[in-house]
């Protein structure tokens, strides 16, 4: 990258796997279904997440292209106005699309803006602004944050660049950022997600982070060059 001799790039170890034996996740019918019944209904990720007993987080996701899980269904038909049966051929015509994609390239990420600030260094939190005129403080599309605190060294060195895609679904040991309510967000490794609550290991201890809206995984990241 232009003025990081020292630097190059890797894609984080927990998601190489991940994501070449899962395919990208890509928009379907599925999510273009989702997203028309919102606009119908005129409501907001939150508004929408919070009736149906989902994180917004998850609705979210699943408009960008990821799956949900079979005991959603229910919930899933009920907001769509159809049946489980319906939902079940909607999931399995996207997943059948998804076995075909490939781990995007890293020209793919080279225009994702970078969003938040690390307020304490010490324990890997950072600060996201609202946006969009006031409406947002977490972004929906690939977007990056700069390593300001060294809670996740050596995986990720103060002073790199990560970039995250909130299309990816979290999993215990992916590298993530827990977005809470209000804007504020930890790094770490996840452990866990439980409701609206998230648990994440760093320096070699856990925190739980609670009113979680969001858990974006980190699927690309700068390295010092000569590190280990």
């Amino acid at each position: 990258m232009d003025g990081h001799n020292d630097i190059d790039l890797q894609i984080c170890q927990s998601m190489a796997a991940i994501m070449s034996s899962r395919g990208t996740p890509s928009r379907s019918r599925f999510a273009q279904m989702l997203a028309a019944e919102q606009i119908k209904r005129g409501q907001t990720d939150r508004e929408v997440a919070d009736k149906h007993g989902w994180l917004q987080q998850t609705f979210s996701r699943w408009k960008l292209g990821s799956l949900p899980r079979q005991h959603m269904f229910a919930s899933i038909a009920e907001f769509l106005g159809t049946d489980e049966s319906a939902v079940r051929e909607l999931v399995e015509e996207a997943q059948e699309s998804a076995a075909s994609a490939k781990l995007p390239s890293v020209t793919a990420f080279g225009a994702a803006r970078v969003y938040g600030r690390v307020t304490d260094r010490k324990d890997g939190k950072y600060v996201f602004d609202a946006f969009n005129q006031g409406r947002k403080r977490i972004p929906d599309g690939r977007y990056a944050i700069l390593i300001d605190t060294k809670i996740m060294e050596p995986a990720l060195p103060v002073g790199t660049k990560a970039w995250l895609d909130p299309a990816i679904w979290p999993t215990p040991g992916n590298e993530v950022l827990a977005h809470a309510r209000g804007g504020a967000a930890w790094i770490g490794r996840l452990v866990g997600v439980s409701g609206r609550s998230a648990e994440i290991e760093r320096g070699g201890s856990t925190m739980t982070v609670r009113d979680v809206e969001a858990v974006h995984v980190i699927v690309l990241s700068e390295r010092l060059s000569g590190a280990n």
